[in-house]
């Protein structure tokens, strides 16, 4: 293998691993709503707004990513599922 294949396969692990991480790192973002959920849930209502946006985003995102050819983008629609699913019923208990 040559330097030229051999940077080029450093770069796709390196670009799979920073992908892993930031997939990583947006599941958390999303899992932080739990406790607003909780509260939204304990009659302490906050704003409904920026939930529902960011679920509206993330579902765009997912659409991205399941159609992206010439194969889908799993470590971009994992993250963002969370963030549809947890941002909308993080609005719905806001209401």
């Amino acid at each position: 293998m040559d330097k030229k294949q051999s940077n080029l396969k450093n770069m796709k692990h390196f670009n799979q691993f920073i992908g892993s991480v930031g997939a990583l790192f947006g599941i958390v973002v999303f899992i932080a709503y739990i406790p607003q959920i909780i509260s939204n849930l304990q009659g302490v209502k906050s704003q409904p707004w920026q939930p529902l946006v960011a679920a509206i985003s993330c579902f765009i995102w997912v659409l991205y990513g399941l159609t992206k050819e010439p194969k889908k983008d799993i470590i971009l629609v994992i993250p963002n599922l969370f963030g549809v699913v947890l941002g909308f019923i993080t609005f719905i208990t806001s209401l």
